[in-house]
């Protein structure tokens, strides 16, 4: 018996998951897949390097000569309307050199322009051993949070200095 598997919530994450990448890191947004960027403030001035080898999800080094408020991984997210869904959640495995923090969030968008933010409960611990985190909102809680909108953004929050991160995996659910 074959299970059926739902359609991918960002089409851009599984592209990118089945291909093989690397390249240098822009200054301000580097194109990885259709709906899926790295987006950083200018003022960092954004240097390094991504690839996405065998085994490995995205790995980056970033190494900004500038001074910035943000970097961030935005995934374009086809989701069922809100009203549908009690949870919209993130399972991923993690590694770093050096203790890092990031912090996911659900972007979305505002009718006639502009977005909100979201945050997730729980910021991800990136450490030296790999690690996996699990975390979910629960939409019902979360009355900020717009239930009509014209798109939704998963954006994974980056340290704005120089760091070395392994993302191994990435996956998203709602449910």
């Amino acid at each position: 018996m074959t299970a059926l598997m739902p359609a991918p919530l960002s089409p851009g994450l599984s592209a990118f998951t089945a291909s093989r990448q690397d390249g240098p890191l822009q200054a301000k947004r580097t194109n990885l897949a259709p709906g899926m960027f790295l987006d950083a403030d200018p003022a960092l001035q954004m240097a390094g390097r991504y690839s996405s080898a065998a085994g490995a999800f995205l790995d980056l080094h970033a190494a900004p000569p500038g001074r910035g408020s943000w970097f961030g991984l935005h995934l374009a997210l086809e989701l069922p309307p809100l009203q549908e869904i009690s949870y919209l959640g993130l399972a991923c495995r993690t590694a770093a050199p050096e203790q890092l923090m990031l912090r996911p969030c659900l972007r979305t968008g505002l009718e006639g322009g502009g977005f909100s933010d979201c945050f997730f409960d729980r910021h991800i611990l990136a450490a030296e051993r790999p690690h996996s985190h699990t975390d979910a909102l629960y939409l019902d809680s979360r009355p900020e949070l717009p239930l009509s909108a014209p798109w939704h953004e998963l954006v994974l929050f980056l340290p704005c200095q120089a760091f070395d991160l392994s993302l191994m995996h990435l996956h998203l659910f709602a449910l």
